[in-house]
């Protein structure tokens, strides 16, 4: 922090400063709480009442350590505790007696504003206090300049310590509306000064008091074993992967002061912040400065919940800050414009002034190291968020105009992320083999792939070839580190978009639902990536007829006619007729050998009831009034449901057809085409003009061509 001596304020700006009552906060209404840090993520649900499931033989494979599970911490004794608060107004300086300022500024006051005097508040501290300075109104960062000192005299305008200056703090919405809260610590007064020009529009300027109270579970949470200086290496020694984090309840959290509902945004880095004010507490006053922080951020600045998502103290602990679950990507409020993608971590202290400890540093290398990792972030390295370039482990300072955490804090940054990254190097990783199916100490059984556990009944594992009685077991350590996925189901989605039906120990890939519903065997999906089902074989597809189907081995098109048989179509007939319209997919090589092939597509059409089409540009022509077939033509036989699938074109009782991009005219005539003239088409169809059918030049080959009519 900085000694800066205040210029005198500007007439107009403590005019406008003191131009409307104070207002106090409106009281908070209650909130569902969110529950401590071990309820923040529910487990998959366990095979309760069956047969343990198992692994074949060749399916388990070695599992190393896993990360250990984050240590949530409340002591038995924990209670809420609910801060007070007090408010003070500002008068000019030189109307400062020796009794606390009054709660509203009087005329005579505004008077003195006028004349540019800089104006104090003072007031009374109870407890380990934390104060802050707020306001009505946006203001620029460099418009005020606010300073706090305190007394140990609660009697006599004496004994006061210099002047500090305090940050202004922007609210989660982008309002420069108040400033960072400071923790004075146990003194008996407290005093603010402002001054500052160009704060045209600012109200209501408010000194705020904090008591936190006192709990006797606040000396509760153990303080963790002293450790040697790091000394800026690289390499930190063998740590725990996963932090012990005193949960709300620990520090005592009132939740019904919170107001704000927990949203999840998506981490790709860590911000760190100091919270300035006092170094000079013991390890019980930290729940109570948390409290403070709390009370001011929800309350005073109406924020709706403490800032942080988490805390640490110089003693080394870690202590959940912002409800949500430290186990989720909750959005904190303690940087604007990047809460939705950074973590907000503040170590208690103002490191302006002191070097942070040696445990501070490490309870946070430990906790960047966890969280980061926790959602795929390492600790080194670089992100860009908001447009901004950024480190993964950044400081206040780097996002905002400030100077936390600290001018002894921030150098220690670039140690921080080295040693966070050896954290999350050495932590071991899980090593199953995707298809494996595994057992957790408490019985739960599940599939894993890609890193996540897939919840299953033995009755569903037998369908993916899996007996009960072989399952390999995991360390809870171990369950932990894979990603809660869904439950195992028979109908599988992969993740590069195939569609499969697991039954009896194979696959069946499947064209789409709609064939997995007209085949009945349509049920709820899992996504999963394929190589959970490298090991099963492939079986008959599920295919309903009248769709195109490519081979993704051969890139060959074909048109699934009936059941599993399909015939050739190539790209004339498939892009210049009806066939346009069919829906068209992809199935595996493996998928369509399984399949009969058939006659290619030609255009011709019949079904089992011998009724005779043609294929056109606008849907299926029936031709069998016609006359007969001639044996030189190949028609495709076509299952009612692909029939379906086509428009059907009124039948006509002289059909007349043309081949696509040429004007000769063909009437049908016994199996055989007739060229004829329009005028002579005409006649043949009553004096009307006939409808003339558009067909592709293979189609128009299937018959034989006669005389000119």
């Amino acid at each position: 922090m900085r000694n800066t001596r205040l210029g005198r304020v500007g007439a107009a700006t403590l005019v406008a400063l003191l131009s409307t009552a104070l207002a106090v906060p409106a009281g908070a209404q209650e909130a569902p709480s969110p529950g401590p840090a071990d309820r923040a993520s529910a487990s998959p649900d366990a095979t309760a009442g069956q047969e343990p499931v198992a692994v074949t033989d060749t399916a388990t494979e070695a599992v190393t350590d896993a990360v250990t599970e984050v240590v949530p911490v409340t002591p038995p004794a924990a209670e809420p505790v609910e801060p007070s608060t007090e408010e003070a107004g500002f008068v000019p300086d030189d109307l400062v007696a020796d009794a606390v300022a009054p709660t509203r500024t009087t005329a005579d006051a505004r008077a003195a504003a006028a004349a540019g005097e800089p104006l104090v508040a003072t007031a009374d501290v109870t407890g380990f206090g934390v104060v802050g300075v707020t306001w009505t109104g946006d203001v620029d960062p460099t418009a005020l300049v606010v300073e706090v000192r305190t007394s140990d005299d609660p009697a006599a305008d004496a004994g006061w310590s210099a002047w500090e200056e305090i940050q202004p703090e922007p609210s989660p919405d982008g309002t420069l509306d108040g400033t960072e809260p400071v923790v004075v610590g146990d003194v008996a007064r407290v005093q603010a000064r402002v001054a500052g020009t160009g704060a045209d529009g600012v109200h209501d300027l408010t000194l705020t008091v904090v008591d936190p109270g006192t709990s006797a579970a606040d000396d509760d949470v153990a303080v963790p074993p002293a450790e040697a200086s790091p000394g800026g290496a690289s390499v930190v020694a063998a740590v725990p992967a996963a932090p012990t984090v005193a949960t709300r309840a620990a520090w005592g959290a009132v939740e019904s002061m919170m107001t704000w509902s927990p949203t999840q945004g998506s981490i790709r880095a860590a911000t760190i912040h100091h919270t300035a004010g006092t170094n000079s507490y013991s390890a019980a006053q930290v729940p109570g400065i948390i409290r403070g922080i709390y009370a001011y951020h929800a309350n005073t600045r109406d924020w709706g919940d403490i800032g942080y998502n988490f805390l640490v103290d110089k003693y080394g602990r870690a202590w959940e800050g912002r409800a949500g679950g430290i186990l989720n990507q909750t959005i904190g409020g303690h940087a604007r414009g990047f809460n939705t993608n950074t973590t907000g971590v503040s170590v208690l202290g103002n490191y302006d002034v002191v070097q942070p400890s040696t445990a501070s540093v490490t309870a946070v290398v430990k906790l960047v190291a966890w969280k980061l990792a926790l959602h795929g972030v390492p600790a080194t390295g670089s992100t860009t968020i908001e447009g901004v370039r950024l480190p993964r482990i950044l400081g206040h300072r780097d996002v905002a105009s400030t100077a936390c955490p600290g001018r002894y804090l921030y150098p220690k940054l670039g140690e921080i992320r080295r040693r966070a990254q050896a954290v999350q190097d050495a932590a071991p990783r899980p090593v199953v083999q995707d298809g494996t199916l595994v057992r957790s100490p408490a019985g739960d059984v599940a599939l894993v792939e890609g890193g996540r556990r897939h919840a299953s009944w033995c009755s569903t594992a037998a369908h993916y070839g899996l007996r009960c009685g072989a399952a390999a077991p995991v360390t809870a350590a171990q369950w932990d580190a894979l990603k809660p996925g869904g439950r195992l189901r028979q109908t599988v989605r992969t993740t590069d978009g195939r569609l499969f039906r697991v039954v009896n120990g194979a696959k069946r890939e499947a064209f789409d639902t709609a064939s997995l519903k007209r085949a009945g065997i349509l049920t709820a999906t899992v996504t999963m990536s394929a190589t959970a089902l490298d090991r099963l074989p492939y079986r008959d597809p599920v295919v309903r007829p009248g769709v195109v189907v490519t081979n993704r081995t051969t890139g060959g098109t074909r048109l699934v006619t009936s059941g599993l048989r399909h015939g050739y179509v190539g790209d004339a007939m498939r892009q210049n007729t009806a066939l346009r319209g069919l829906d068209a997919g992809y199935l595996d090589g493996a998928s369509v050998a399984r399949m009969s092939s058939t006659r290619k597509t030609t255009g011709v059409v019949t079904k089992s009831n011998g009724r005779v089409f043609v294929v056109t540009t606008k849907g299926l022509l029936r031709i069998d009034r016609s006359g007969t077939l001639r044996s030189s033509t190949t028609p495709q036989y076509w299952a009612s449901d692909a029939v379906h699938e086509l428009p059907r074109v009124s039948r006509p009782s002289l059909v007349v057809l043309r081949v696509r991009t040429k004007d000769q005219l063909y009437v049908l005539r016994d199996g055989v085409l007739r060229p004829v003239t329009a005028q002579r088409a005409r006649q043949l169809n009553g004096g009307t003009a006939p409808a003339v059918h558009v067909v592709v030049k293979l189609t128009k080959k299937q018959f034989p061509v006669g005389s000119r009519l």
